[in-house]
């Protein structure tokens, strides 16, 4: 089995006067790579500053999270996955929602459920309630989602802003998928989709 080994240098002037453009050589292959990985990063990944409370218990303020730039380049938005986009109402901002339905789906709100082709969904992730409380405070009469159109909701819902104000967000206004929490380190975890929740949603 063949092993990779260090080969001492030899003694000789030779190897003195090439040590120069060697380190020269060395650092700008450095700053080249350094620069590549940066560029890769950032156009496959970037992160994100979580600023209020739509998406609690999972997401808080002051979380950090990294989103994946490349998610939808080779396929579309899924039920159950965290995503950052900008909202139809107010394009220059953006936000940080939970897919419930994907196009051709018909979705309902009621005060205490969200019902998505006729299937009444069980959402763990959800800010709980107190014994009473509505799910939400705005009710919705059948929904039907057209090409490239989804619809999200806050896992906090009587604290978020979501598709039930501003109506269904395009395809194009998708940012990336929020993959993991990187910050702070006693926060780190990744995102999950729950897809356990949404079976038997499908068309």
């Amino acid at each position: 089995m063949a092993n990779a080994r260090l080969v001492p240098s030899q003694r000789g002037v030779g190897r003195a006067r090439g040590s120069a453009p060697t380190f020269a050589r060395e650092l700008i292959e450095t700053i080249v790579l350094t620069a590549i990985v940066f560029l890769a990063v950032n156009f496959t990944a970037r992160p994100y500053l979580v600023d209020g409370p739509s998406m609690q218990p999972g997401l808080s303020t002051n979380d950090r999270v990294m989103v994946n730039l490349l998610s939808y380049d080779f396929g579309n938005p899924q039920r159950g996955d965290t995503i950052v986009f900008h909202p139809p109402s107010d394009p220059g901002v953006t936000y940080v929602k939970r897919v419930i339905g994907v196009p051709g789906d018909h979705i309902t709100i009621t005060a205490n459920a969200v019902i998505v082709n006729g299937h009444t969904l069980n959402e763990p992730y959800i800010a709980p309630l107190d014994p009473g409380e509505p799910e939400s405070t705005s009710v919705l009469p059948n929904i039907t989602l057209g090409p490239k159109q989804y619809f999200v909701l806050g896992d906090n819902r009587q604290n978020s802003t979501d598709s039930r104000y501003f109506g269904y967000v395009p395809r194009a206004n998708i940012v990336g998928k929020a993959e993991f929490v990187f910050w702070p380190l006693t926060a780190l975890h990744g995102i999950p989709t729950y897809p356990q929740d949404f079976r038997g949603v499908g068309q």
